[in-house]
């Protein structure tokens, strides 16, 4: 009987061990999993990291490379600045064992996408809640880059109503179509050749031209919109007060293809080409 109670104390004991061994595999299996996540993510957050920091620095070398050349025109001071800046980032990020290229791409005349870029995208918010615009202007323009009237680049300002003034501009059998609106009705229009257009001070190529955009938007809260911006090309400039009182100056003259590279222990880390817009880097 000594011996049967014995046995049956065995079990017990054996069982004892075996759940315990159970739930100590299972913890050690749970933290191996989390500690290999978290790795991953860590990894993830690093990519990230070093991906945005790299494209902060690079547009802002474009910046200054394209002031220092007096906006892109002196093309060897240009070149040389951004050569210069690829090598002092490539002895930077060699410290930390990544191996770094930058292919600074040419200047090119920009569309009136988000991007710049042909194939960009077409219709976008430029700036939103301004207050007053004190410059307004398109300048370089040609009716052989502009589409027809079925495909016509308009320029809309809109309040919480609906479009309140709008512009559009098209190639009308070889000469410039422009067209002012407000609401509902055609406020001016203009067909000929011209280059450039100065919507506040309400002039073409320096000749006068009612716009009528001050008398539309005073006193209103609006946005600036592009649409059809691959069906034009030119440089744009506009400036003014946001409903919260910070100033808000865009402008845009020409746009640089930038690709950049990262390697790490012979893995690429990063390859992107993105679009510069100058003077002001807008990605």
């Amino acid at each position: 009987m000594k011996r049967l109670n014995e046995s049956g104390q065995m079990i017990l004991i054996a069982g004892f061990i075996v759940g315990i061994g159970i739930v100590v595999l299972t913890v050690m299996l749970n933290n191996i999993v989390y500690a290999s996540n978290t790795a991953s993510d860590s990894s993830i957050e690093t990519n990230v990291f070093d991906y945005s920091n790299v494209v902060q620095i690079t547009v802002e070398a474009y910046e200054k490379a394209y002031a220092d050349s007096n906006g892109g025109s002196d093309n060897a001071k240009f070149n040389a600045y951004l050569a210069n800046y690829s090598e002092k980032v490539v002895k930077s990020y060699s410290f930390s064992g990544f191996i770094f290229s930058l292919d600074s791409g040419t200047l090119q005349d920009a569309y009136f996408t988000q991007n710049g870029l042909s194939d960009g995208n077409d219709d976008w918010i430029v700036v939103e809640r301004v207050n007053y615009t004190d410059s307004f202007s398109l300048s370089r323009l040609n009716a052989s880059t502009l589409g027809n009237e079925s495909n016509k680049f308009v320029i809309e300002i809109n309040n919480q109503s609906g479009t309140i003034w709008s512009a559009s501009l098209f190639n009308s059998s070889g000469d410039i179509n422009l067209t002012v609106y407000d609401s509902s009705s055609i406020l001016n229009s203009k067909d000929g050749t011209f280059i450039d257009i100065d919507i506040i001070g309400n002039e073409i190529d320096g000749i006068p031209f009612n716009f009528y955009f001050s008398g539309q938007t005073s006193g209103e809260t609006y946005s600036i919109k592009f649409i059809n911006g691959s069906q034009a090309m030119g440089t744009f400039l506009t400036s003014g007060d946001l409903v919260n009182g910070e100033q808000f100056y865009i402008e845009r003259v020409h746009i640089v293809n930038s690709t950049m590279k990262l390697n790490k222990n012979g893995h690429l880390e990063i390859n992107s080409t993105i679009p510069i817009t100058l003077p002001k880097g807008q990605i």
